[in-house]
């Protein structure tokens, strides 16, 4: 594989992991709203289609389960992280400081403290980074029984022994957001040494779901407000 070749696939793999990345992360969110929401004072809007909030909550784990499940998976012919770190380090010049120089000198606005402040990927840096995975093998393993045994298929055990998926392979808010958060900064390492740019974590509406619960508040209040109204005026007339 040439330079530019490996050059467009850097640009590919990286553009489609990190927008996985970026989903899971907006799932996960979307889903931990919509729990906290169960525990607030919006329950009654909830109960407004509670059958749409129930699957819509359980869709939202799932989708962010399936997604880390993609970018973690191990098959040979997977897109993963792990793949994404073993073109990394065949490609290895495609991070240097040279190479950022000649693909960053065709950018308008380049300064030559871009390459001066510049921070090649080494093997060093590839090791960390699959260390740092390394360390959430439990949490990843977990991640792997829930779509293998409950997302993607019906485990057999899990229905007939009456199994809790929840309590064998338990998987908490803290550490799926520590993987997405480990995802983003392996990622991002590697663009900015690229071409000298990352992806921020937040969606610009990630929080819009705020305005459809607001929207059910208003409605159901005035809702109760004119039947009200209505029975006043009724007991006036009388």
């Amino acid at each position: 594989m040439d330079v530019s070749q490996a050059e467009d696939y850097f640009r590919r793999y990286y553009d489609r992991l990190i927008r996985e990345v970026l989903n899971g992360r907006a799932h996960l969110k979307l889903w931990e709203r919509l729990e906290n929401y169960r525990a607030t004072d919006y329950l009654d809007e909830l109960n407004q289609a509670p059958h749409f909030f129930h699957f819509t909550t359980k869709a939202n784990l799932e989708d962010a389960l399936l997604t880390l499940s993609r970018i973690l998976d191990r098959h040979e012919d997977s897109l993963s992280i792990w793949k994404f770190l073993n073109f990394a380090e065949q490609n290895r010049e495609i991070f240097s400081t040279q190479a950022f120089h000649r693909r960053m000198q065709q950018k308008p606005n380049y300064d030559e403290y871009w390459a001066e402040s510049h921070k090649p990927i080494t093997n060093n840096e590839i090791n960390e980074d699959r260390q740092k995975l390394a360390k959430l093998e439990h949490v990843i393993s977990n991640i792997k029984k829930w779509r293998d045994k409950v997302i993607d298929h019906m485990d057999r055990d899990v229905i007939t022994k009456n199994k809790v998926i929840s309590k064998e392979y338990p998987l908490k808010l803290k550490q799926l957001q520590e993987v997405i958060d480990t995802l983003f900064q392996i990622l991002n390492r590697y663009s900015a040494a690229f071409e000298s740019s990352t992806f921020a974590e937040r969606f610009i509406s990630e929080d819009d779901v705020q305005f459809v619960i607001d929207c059910i508040r208003f409605y159901t209040e005035e809702h109760r407000r004119q039947i009200e109204t209505l029975i006043k005026q009724t007991r006036d007339k009388g």
